[in-house]
């Protein structure tokens, strides 16, 4: 969980303009290493305003939802760089990032999206690789343990003059091995492969100008199990088949940084590929999204009270499978924050963007935040949002079950969010609450032809609202305490049905101990009360679930560490997506060497 949940991060000036009004998670390097969150799916349950839905095992789709938006709803970002595939429903799968190479990790709910662009109905999630810091070192970790896992990561990372670089090396493997789910006795497959990629260098041209660079590539394999028809239960069920998918990400970026004392530029151009094979014994696909980028921000300072944050971007998003789609797009935005007091801070922003074949679509949103007192704060803010039809829902063509609708529409949004954040104790506790309000319209549904194979269209409406607390505590020096807990009360009209994979409750909680300079301790825990599925035939209820995870690590020496943990503490049988299992208790031992 983050170290200050709700605090504003300061890695460019435009990111705290952004914030005026909102709340925004912060999960750094520090809560990663120290909880040893191996893939970033570990790490985002303990944000607030997230809920996570894994199809099984590691490697498994990873679908997510903020404050009720679904996954193709909100947008994934690696520092500005786009990571929702236009070539498979715009969506982003969460299994295959690993935290090896990330130095923060943060997300954005609700209405204060305006710089990203559209596609930010519920928020964003923006991860940070790593940047150069210090004296050059070399860091290299390797761990093994249960169902036949092992994990190690190399990164080498720091500054020289004027040049600063990161780069990391990391690998994942899993099985091959299968297990039983003994909530159905259905066998699944848990076989999976990760390797990672990532390097960030910079260098400073002159005293205000720099240009930096940024390349991250993964390639993943996983098993895929295939539903079959259990008659004496009339139910579908995932048994372990010889399918396999095989992803290749490919992220990079170029970045012109230059400024003054009362201006800051950036320009930066961005490609993101993304290749995804299926092969099953019947069936081989093949489809490749790209999505390049050139953005252009501008931080003017016009005096003590106003700041001004001009931008545009064009890009074009393309779609490949048995024929290739291409969609050019542009937007302009500006943002204005002004200050009348220094106790209080006002945003307002408007932005433009303009989508080939679409039109033209205007988004706006609005932000407060008063200081009452030196350690309460008052803040609220409201906004827009849309997210246009991606390219594969409009013009694919698959030929077993799909058929393509190249007259869908764009979901519009509107959302809105107001909170406390109290500071107590001397300041050794913080206390945030938030109620927030989304409202999605002409949601992108499918529809069973009379044909036997589906269609994407326009329809329904979700309803979401909540409430978000946070509360963290340090006692001591050497003890921390956050916990976190959420309401989500969504619906989906017409019928006011519940939501799907939505639960009411959420709770979280993570206990950090430095017992001695050479032995720390932590625990972990996490629920989520009962949900309704997605996709079971006939409609199932899932279980509520909680899970307990504990671990330490301990210095030998200066240079060596060894660490270790117990996830699934209580061997809990748990589903997050009916049918799909996961793995119970689990023991992981692993050593830290760093010059």
């Amino acid at each position: 969980m983050a170290d200050e949940l709700y605090e504003v991060t300061a890695l460019h000036p435009v990111e705290a303009l952004e914030a005026v009004g909102n709340t925004e998670t912060i999960i750094p390097q520090q809560d990663i290493e120290k909880f040893q969150e191996t893939f970033l799916k570990e790490s985002l349950p303990y944000a607030p305003s997230i809920q996570l839905n894994s199809s099984g095992p590691v490697g498994r789709v990873v679908d997510f939802s903020i404050r009720g938006a679904r996954s193709a709803q909100n947008l994934v970002l690696v520092d500005g760089i786009y990571v929702n595939n236009p070539a498979s429903g715009g969506g982003v799968d969460l299994s295959n990032f690993l935290n090896a190479d990330m130095e923060k990790i943060e997300v954005l709910p609700g209405p204060q999206a305006l710089i990203y662009g559209p596609g930010a109905l519920g928020g964003v999630i923006q991860l940070i690789p790593k940047k150069g810091h210090g004296k050059p070192s070399l860091k290299a970790t390797g761990e093994g343990g249960s169902f036949k896992t092992r994990y190690g990561t190399l990164t080498a990372q720091g500054e020289k003059g004027p040049l600063q670089f990161s780069a990391t090396l990391a690998g994942f493997g899993r099985g091959p091995a299968s297990f039983i789910n003994p909530l159905h006795g259905n066998l699944q497959g848990d076989r999976y492969r990760n390797g990672t990629l990532s390097s960030r260098v910079g260098y400073a041209l002159q005293d205000n100008w720099e240009i930096e660079g940024i390349v991250r590539y993964i390639e993943a394999k996983v098993q895929l199990d295939e539903p079959q028809r259990f008659s004496d239960k009339n139910i579908f069920l995932p048994i372990r088949a010889n399918n396999f998918t095989d992803t290749k990400t490919f992220l990079s970026s170029f970045e012109n940084k230059w400024g003054g004392e009362r201006i800051d530029h950036s320009l930066k151009l961005s490609y993101p590929r993304f290749e995804q094979a299926t092969k099953m014994p019947s069936f081989h696909s093949k489809t490749i999204g790209s999505h390049p980028l050139l953005a252009y921000i501008a931080e003017i300072k016009i005096n003590s009270k106003n700041t001004l944050l001009p931008g545009l971007d064009l890009g074009q998003e393309q779609a490949e499978e048995t024929k290739t789609h291409r969609r050019r797009h542009g937007g302009i935005f500006l943002i204005n924050t002004y200050k009348p007091f220094e106790s209080t801070a006002l945003k307002g922003g408007i932005r433009g963007d303009q989508y080939e074949s679409l039109g033209g679509k205007l988004t706006f949103n609005v932000g407060v935040v008063h200081a009452v007192f030196s350690s309460t704060t008052l803040r609220a803010s409201y906004g827009t949002n849309f997210k246009p039809p991606t390219l594969s829902d409009m013009f694919q063509q698959n030929l077993f079950w799909q058929i393509p609708n190249p007259n869908l529409k764009p979901e519009k949004s509107q959302s809105v969010d107001a909170g406390l954040d109290q500071a107590f104790w001397e300041k050794k506790g913080k206390l945030s609450l938030t109620a927030f309000f989304t409202q999605i319209d002409k949601i992108t549904l499918s529809k069973l032809l009379i044909n036997d194979k589906w269609q994407r269209y326009n329809g329904g409406r979700r309803v979401t609202q909540g409430v978000e607390i946070y509360l963290g505590l340090k006692p001591i020096k050497d003890l921390e305490i956050k916990t976190s807990f959420t309401i989500n009360h969504a619906r989906d009209y017409p019928g006011k049905v519940l939501s799907p994979l939505i639960p009411l409750f959420k709770g979280a909680g993570e206990v950090y101990w430095q017992t001695t300079k050479s032995l720390s301790l932590f625990m972990q825990a996490y629920g989520v009360s009962s949900r309704k599925d997605s996709a079971s035939t006939p409609k199932k209820t899932l279980a509520p679930y909680g899970l307990i995870h504990v671990g330490g690590a301990y210095k030998i020496i200066q240079h060596l560490a060894i660490f270790g943990r117990v996830e699934n503490l209580t061997n809990t049988h748990y589903e997050e997506v009916f049918g799909y299992g996961a793995r119970g208790r689990a023991f992981y031992l692993g050593l830290e060497a760093i010059t």
